[in-house]
């Protein structure tokens, strides 16, 4: 192991002075050698916590303190050890050190009082040290400083012969644990602690009990204080504990929506930061000043605090996993990513070697020549010249990307007219020559105005609310009668602003992102659908930010993985996953529907994205309520942990056929495979329950997670009716019943329905099994006059019941020559010849089956691409009436020659 010892020293005097004072350390030499996780923390806790009185408590924190500082800084300056390692290393010291002292005193002071006991609880309470800043994050720079909070459960009183209350006895705690740390003796210090960041700051009380907490982040709670408390961590106390309090701070530091708020905040926490540098003259701060390593984390807790309400994988503590996650998740580009991640590994260990240098909390360049070749040297540099010129390049990017990402837009040339217009009265229609309105629009766009600046909604909002909405209109109206806009386009993006605007920080978001609005106006003027959709659902606005996601919606396999990862993070809360898997099948509809109307994707590709949106719930759902049903009664009997969820989920209809459309119902059948149905399952209770039992419940469950009304509205509508025996027929079935129930007693429709079924959730083996059975029932050979005359019957049924077709309109749908015709032809085809050809089968979507149905010349080439060109148009515009809020209704003069050609094949194929 290469380094030059000599050449360390000469580095830093910090550790020449060490190692002269404590010559063993040149014996054992303990920076040779890396340390597994967590033997630092176990060799100085125990070493300290073991201290026999006070004095030797202060004597080995120092010790420890010191020897083990040496070690870390001889690491790194050495090359032994890289920047994560020295930044873990020096913050277990910390924890460790905390710790011990805290038990000690814990200990001594429980001896003259007793042990706390909660008031609620009846249990003894332990205090929790809450480390914030870099110490939260695992990150603690050389000779930082520590800052901490301390809070302790419940409110209460000791339980020993000299009782005092539990807020008495946590103040003293702390006060003594402090004492130990900070008190300078012959040896030295330990850390100097900060206590300013808790409630009240100095003015506050030294340790506060969880609901006085919680009280004071719900009424007194600042900006900069949620930026404090993001690298939070509980370094020490009760894990479980730990948990509680976290579950307590988190919704004052995140915020359940799209929250861009934050940025404000953080711009004026940055102002006053920057006033600060200017004042003291600190531009060569490389913490603080232009380009510093407080601006890299601004701009990574920027999008932190600003999506991490939605995404709880961005609630993390440390920098650099938290930028990789913003590169995965598209918030920065990997080119931006890569150069912020090299600029904050420097700015780091330039920050490390400065404070090695003498074991001083600086961050300021050195200005002795001696030092500044000595930094530059430690830093791989020959010259601190040219030192000085990459740390200049790096402070410079990171300068250059925090501007971008705090920016403010300039919009007040553009907003004056506009400002004009909706601060008065309403009435000057002069106003808005410069957009080339007519006199009737003129006046329907200042009526709009009226109807919304009187709405009860705007009388009622804050001022906070009001002045955001100030900002705001100006901006909307500018962009909102550009004449590439149609006249109903600013109508529903009033009643979309009208929506949002008691929850004023979506107005903030369409300030901060001009992209935004002009996304909210383009989906406004093509379809109402999705102006509804945002009314609806205003945590939707958030899609509108980044043009590149919001027009490219994921593939299968990615939202799926998506789903997931939604449900492995609400863990078996119910309403979590309930609410969080709401809002993330609305997003990605909202994305499909957003690239369908502006022509990203093409319309045969809609259906197979909602489609696959629709898989990805369904399964996450099935698994989740495996998971409660396992947790509540047991397994099933017959099953180990390691057999996979038996339920198999069957779609029928259109999601059978993968056609989905906007706003369809799920037409679904529920079985269990592999297990007996009479066979039982014993919950944890020791209570049993049939399997056949056990998965009716789980389907009750699977339908409730799906269609339960939540703020975030339902999942989709389900209808389970298609099941053996249908309504009365038991909700979930075993799939031997299943199979026995088509083979015997199912009707010809549900033949015809089985052709467009697929296996949307299962194991393979279930999923394998299915398949094996459905080719097998359906190429059965079948007598083909009695099948059409049944296939027939059945069509006109349903035309004579569902049809609404009239003189005027044309049902898409129902009517003759419509969808449904070319349906019936398929699975007539289907189910009569699938003998002969065995692979027209293997598709459950028309289009598919349409081109076996040509490879086979079961009709003419012309027949078949006019149905398929028919199918096209007709489902064409069923989505874009669904866009608009229309039934599947067109005037009757619409599509004459597909409607000839579907008829004329279906009188030829099975009528003549």
């Amino acid at each position: 192991m290469k380094y030059d010892l000599a050449q360390v020293q000469k580095w830093s005097p910090f550790v020449e002075r060490n190692l002269r004072r404590y010559p063993e350390l040149l014996e054992v030499r303990p920076w040779e050698k890396a340390l597994e996780q967590g033997a630092l923390y176990r060799q100085v806790y125990e070493h300290v916590v073991s201290s026999g009185d006070e004095a030797t408590l202060k004597q080995r924190l120092r010790l420890e303190r010191n020897q083990i500082m040496a070690r870390i800084a001889i690491r790194d300056l050495g090359g032994l050890a890289d920047l994560e390692e020295s930044m873990r290393e020096v913050s277990d010291l910390a924890d460790a050190l905390v710790n011990a002292a805290l038990d000690w005193h814990y200990a001594k002071l429980s001896e003259r009082y007793g042990v706390p006991i909660g008031d609620e609880s009846g249990e003894p309470q332990k205090m929790l040290v809450i480390g914030m800043g870099k110490l939260g994050g695992q990150e603690l720079n050389f000779s930082s400083d520590i800052d901490l909070i301390f809070a302790y459960p419940e409110r209460g009183q000791t339980n020993g012969a000299r009782k005092v209350s539990n807020e008495e006895f946590f103040v003293r705690l702390g006060q003594a644990m402090n004492k130990s740390l900070v008190e300078v003796t012959g040896d030295g210090f330990v850390y100097r602690v900060d206590m300013r960041l808790r409630p009240f700051g100095d003015a506050g009380t030294l340790a506060v009990s969880f609901s006085a907490l919680e009280h004071y982040y719900e009424v007194h709670g600042r900006a900069w204080e949620r930026y404090a408390l993001v690298k939070a961590r509980v370094m020490a106390g009760e894990s479980e504990q730990a948990a509680e309090l976290f579950e307590v701070l988190r919704p004052f530091v995140y915020r359940r929506y799209v929250d861009f708020t934050a940025m404000d905040s953080l711009r004026d926490l940055k102002r006053m930061i920057r006033d600060q540098v200017n004042k003291k003259g600190m531009l060569d701060n490389i913490k603080l000043g232009p380009g510093g390593i407080r601006e890299v984390e601004f701009i990574v807790q920027a999008f932190q605090l600003v999506h991490g309400g939605r995404d709880r994988a961005l609630q993390g503590r440390q920098l650099l996993p938290m930028l990789a996650l913003l590169e995965e998740r598209g918030f920065l580009d990997a080119e931006v990513a890569e150069k912020l991640r090299q600029a904050y590994r420097f700015l780091r260990r330039a920050e490390n070697r400065l404070q090695m240098w003498n074991d001083l909390q600086t961050h300021d360049l050195p200005q002795n020549p001696e030092q500044q070749q000595s930094l530059a040297e430690s830093m791989g540099f020959a010259s601190y010249e040219r030192f000085i010129d990459v740390l200049s390049d790096h402070r410079q990017f990171v300068q250059d990307q925090f501007s971008q990402v705090f920016a403010e837009q300039d919009v007040i040339g553009e907003r004056d007219s506009m400002d004009q217009l909706w601060q008065g009265d309403l009435d000057d229609s002069d106003l808005l020559t410069e957009f080339e309105l007519s006199d009737e629009r003129r006046a329907e766009v200042l009526a709009l105005l009226k109807g919304l600046k009187s709405s009860r909604t705007l009388q009622m909002l804050s001022k906070d609310g009001r002045d955001r909405l100030d900002v705001v209109m100006p901006l909307l109206l500018h962009e909102a009668l550009k004449p590439e806009y149609d006249e109903v386009a600013l109508g529903r993006a009033l009643a979309v602003i009208e929506a949002i605007a008691r929850r004023s920080v979506y107005l903030v978001l369409l300030k901060e992102n001009p992209q935004a609005l002009k996304n909210l106006l383009q989906l406004c003027h093509v379809s109402a659908w999705l102006s509804d959709m945002l009314v609806k659902y205003p945590a939707l606005l958030d899609q509108l930010i980044d043009e590149r996601s919001l027009y490219a919606p994921l593939d299968a396999e990615s939202l799926l993985k998506e789903a997931w990862m939604l449900m492995e993070q609400c863990d078996l809360d119910e309403e979590r996953f309930m609410q969080d898997l709401r809002q993330w099948r609305h997003a990605q509809v909202f994305k499909v529907a957003a690239a369908d109307v502006t022509g990203n994707v093409h319309i045969m590709k809609v259906s197979d994205y909602l489609t696959w949106i629709a898989e990805a719930v369904l399964k996450v759902t099935v698994e989740f309520a495996w998971r409660l049903m396992k947790h509540k009664s047991g397994l099933p009997g017959g099953l180990n942990e390691s057999d996979p969820n038996p339920m198999l989920v069957l779609g029928y209809g259109k999601l059978g056929g993968i056609e989905l459309g906007y706003g369809s119902d799920l037409d679904v059948v529920m079985l269990y495979h592999g297990v007996e149905p009479g066979a039982q399952s014993v919950s944890p209770t020791g209570r049993s329950l049939d399997n056949s039992l056990y998965f009716v419940r789980m389907g009750q469950k699977v339908v409730s997670l799906i269609t339960t009304l939540m703020p975030a509205g339902v999942l989709y509508e389900l209808d389970t009716r298609l099941r053996p025996n249908g309504a009365s027929g038991m909700m979930v079935v075993s799939f031997d019943e299943f199979c026995n129930y088509i083979e015997n007693k199912a009707w010809t429709w549900e033949h015809q329905a089985l052709v467009r079924v697929r296996a949307v959730a299962g194991s393979d083996e279930a999923v394998q099994s299915f398949n094996g059975f459905k080719q097998a029932f359906i190429a059965r050979e079948r007598r083909l006059s009695k099948l059409r005359e049944e296939v027939v019957e059945m069509r006109q049924k349903m035309q004579d019941s569902l049809d609404k077709s009239n003189q005027g309109v044309f049902d898409l749908k129902q009517g003759r020559g419509g969808i449904v015709d070319i349906e019936f032809m398929m699975q007539y085809l289907v189910l009569g010849h699938a003998y002969q050809y065995p692979d027209l089968t293997e598709f459950s979507d028309n289009m598919r089956i349409l081109e076996k149905v040509a490879e086979h010349q079961l009709l003419e080439t012309g027949q078949v691409e006019a149905l398929m060109e028919a199918y096209q148009v007709y489902r064409s515009k069923y989505h874009r009436l669904s866009l608009q809020n229309e039934k599947a209704m067109v005037p009757n003069s619409c599509y004459p020659q597909q409607r000839e050609n579907v008829a004329a094949i279906w009188q030829k194929l099975m009528v003549d």
